[in-house]
């Protein structure tokens, strides 16, 4: 009895410890200025999601997005005052764990990369309802900074938002002040409406996976990609130039719909979220990459190969179509859509070897790994982590990567395709 009386007082000790810390907390963002989101975290601190927010700020090095007071007063922003465990979601998604300073600035500088380079890295949303990335993998932030005048900005963020100002809270936390409320990443089909990449929404919608559904009945690929087993994929997506100039090519297959099918096979990486850092760093470092052909293959088992010169980074298929990548990390609630200038016209196909492939990138997906601060390089079937930079040299290089999305079939595609190579 007196044992359990003691177990009760040292807990009972430990939560009131906490609670005191939450608050130090709360008043030194509150002193730092930033009334309104101190108020939000007082808020948020009502809920279980909210307190474990505040436990892990207090434990480590963190980075913490701060929107400033303004951002706040947003109408989009204000119904999460009565939602407190949605709004510890949001704000779970304005904290990112390890070390994202600028040594070489000073102290509390923000790392950043400059366009076209892109700094990315983990937050502390992992809510399965809104986060399906593989190895329940957490939620990615993204952002980068101009060169013309050093303003950095957040990608896929409607409108921009901009870090203004960078200070430290005690010794382990890193506080950007910014101006908005950062948006958490939405299905596929939301991110390619923003970045109007219609066309190839189009197509995700017009070609069938048959049987997908628990009932038996067919789902559209761009289903498939919403579906809540669907964990992490990299879609490379032609632009509507690409698919336009790809008309008389995309024309011919239209009466050829297991061509059609591969030919989408072959834009996709499934079960593997590979941002720009993790594709330049493979682009850059060539043959010296941990990874080789047998490792990462596309959904339909051809093999990508990635090279970077001063032109750009390019992607190509197996069969040697190629593409630049112009816009990337266009990040979704389980995977990143990379887009590209041209359509990857292979209809070549491998299943044994994507199966293969599949089943190596599922294996690395749920090794337990460290997510904190920036992500570069690769992971491995052998190892957990990153191994590589994220500077792409002017030196063309090229290594294999992709993975398996398994067999879909397009139907009843005819007429629909001489409609969507027409947008």
């Amino acid at each position: 009895m007196r044992r359990s009386l003691a177990i009760l007082s040292i807990f009972g000790f430990c939560l009131r410890a906490q609670a005191q810390n939450s608050s130090d907390l709360i008043n030194s963002i509150r002193g730092a200025g930033l009334t309104s989101l101190a108020s939000a975290l007082q808020l948020a601190n009502e809920t279980q999601e909210g307190q474990n927010l505040l436990s892990q700020l207090m434990n480590g090095n963190h980075t913490l997005f701060a929107p400033d007071n303004q951002a706040f007063d947003d109408p989009i922003v204000q119904p999460l005052a009565n939602d407190p465990a949605g709004l510890a979601n949001v704000l779970a998604y304005h904290v990112l764990p390890g070390n994202f300073v600028n040594s070489s600035m000073n102290s509390s500088a923000l790392a950043s990369g400059v366009l076209p380079n892109v700094t990315l890295g983990h937050t502390l949303l992992a809510n399965s309802s809104l986060v399906q990335l593989e190895g329940n993998k957490s939620q990615v932030l993204a952002w980068s900074r101009n060169d013309s005048d050093g303003q950095i900005y957040f990608l896929n963020q409607n409108p921009q938002v901009n870090v203004l100002n960078t200070s430290t809270i005690g010794n382990n936390l890193l506080v950007a002040s910014i101006d908005g409320v950062l948006q958490l990443p939405g299905n596929i089909s939301s991110v390619l409406d923003q970045n109007n990449l219609t066309s190839v929404l189009g197509f995700l919608n017009m070609v069938n996976v048959p049987g997908f559904y628990s009932n038996g009945s067919n789902a559209t690929v761009n289903g498939v990609l919403d579906a809540n087993t669907t964990r992490g994929y990299t879609f490379f997506a032609p632009n509507n130039e690409a698919i336009l100039n790809a008309n008389s090519s995309l024309a011919s297959l239209a009466n050829n719909q297991t061509a059609l099918a591969i030919l989408l096979q072959n834009h996709y990486i499934n079960g593997s979220s590979y941002y720009s850092p993790q594709l330049y760093s493979v682009a850059s470092n060539g043959s010296n990459s941990n990874l080789n052909s047998s490792d990462l293959i596309s959904a339909a088992g051809e093999p990508f190969s990635l090279n970077t010169n001063s032109s750009g980074t390019f992607v190509t298929s197996g069969n040697g179509a190629s593409a630049k990548i112009v816009k990337s990390d266009l990040l979704t609630e389980n995977g990143v859509i990379h887009i590209i200038d041209h359509v990857l016209a292979n209809t070549d196909s491998h299943p044994g070897r994507a199966s293969s492939a599949y089943a190596s990138a599922t294996s690395v997906a749920a090794q337990s790994s460290t997510q904190t601060g920036p992500i570069e390089g690769l992971p491995t079937s052998s190892a957990t982590g990153t191994s590589r930079s994220n500077n792409p040299s002017n030196d063309a290089a090229s290594i294999r990567v992709g993975s398996m999305w398994g067999l879909i079939i397009a139907g009843a595609f005819g007429w629909a395709m001489v409609m969507f190579v027409g947008v």
